[in-house]
């Protein structure tokens, strides 16, 4: 009894130096997983690096954007097939890091490739036109300067000929949305080329509190001699 009183403590005897110890084994154990797996992904990353990719990096959606596939008004123009993108990916499909544009290796091609800026001009008081330029700078974002391709690519930097030149994973826009200004300018224009008065028949006249607007039934009665007829009683709902 006195022997299995020494090689097995009662609860009161345990003490924190025997715990530690027994735990050792444990630790060393997850100790060297945790090295194994660390050693692992930097040789990971160390071959992806030499072969010119890298894991990509975490973008919103902001800073992603998207490519228009043709241009979305007939206010801009050298902008389709992405040739207009501005976002930030920097990284193709295949997850290869893309060359700087202003950079020679591995591709010289990049930096003979000048850049263009975008340049707005004036049509009227209130409307621009937007000429894309191509988009180039100093910085490894994917493009289309070229229009060579459908989507935005790059250069990479991996120097095998294959993998030279790659496209980037970018969503495509959605359609452009209505632009209720304009259309709203171009129903004004088409109500003034009716050469009537439209707005006075329809709803009184603008320079007087009196009301004098016109029943449509009385419309075609009441034009002037040698005025051409109105053709606005389908706009009145």
């Amino acid at each position: 009894s006195s022997v299995s009183a020494t090689l097995i403590p009662s609860d009161n005897a345990a003490t924190p130096s025997l715990l530690a110890a027994a735990m050792a084994p444990v630790y060393k154990v997850a100790l060297g997983v945790a090295v194994t797996l660390a050693l692992e992904a930097s040789v990971a990353t160390a071959a992806l690096l030499r072969h010119g990719r890298a894991p990509p990096a975490e973008l919103s959606s902001f800073d992603m954007g998207c490519y228009m596939e043709g241009d979305p008004s007939p206010l801009e123009k050298g902008g389709a097939k992405g040739r207009s993108y501005r976002g930030l990916v920097s990284t193709t499909v295949s997850g290869r890091t893309c060359q700087k544009w202003s950079a020679s290796h591995p591709w010289k091609e990049a930096s003979a490739m000048k850049p263009s800026t975008d340049a707005k001009s004036k049509v009227d008081e209130e409307t621009e036109m937007m000429d894309w330029g191509n988009g180039l700078g100093n910085h490894n974002y994917c493009r289309n300067p070229d229009s060579s391709m459908n989507v935005p690519w790059c250069f990479t930097m991996d120097p095998n000929e294959g993998h030279k030149k790659e496209l980037c994973e970018i969503p495509k826009c959605p359609p452009h949305p209505r632009d209720f200004p304009e259309e709203a300018k171009d129903l004004k224009n088409e109500v003034e080329a009716t050469d009537c008065e439209c707005a006075d028949q329809l709803y009184g006249s603008t320079v007087t509190t009196k009301d004098t607007a016109v029943p449509l039934s009385l419309v075609d009665k009441k034009q002037q001699k040698g005025k051409k007829p109105c053709n606005c009683s389908h706009r009145r709902r």
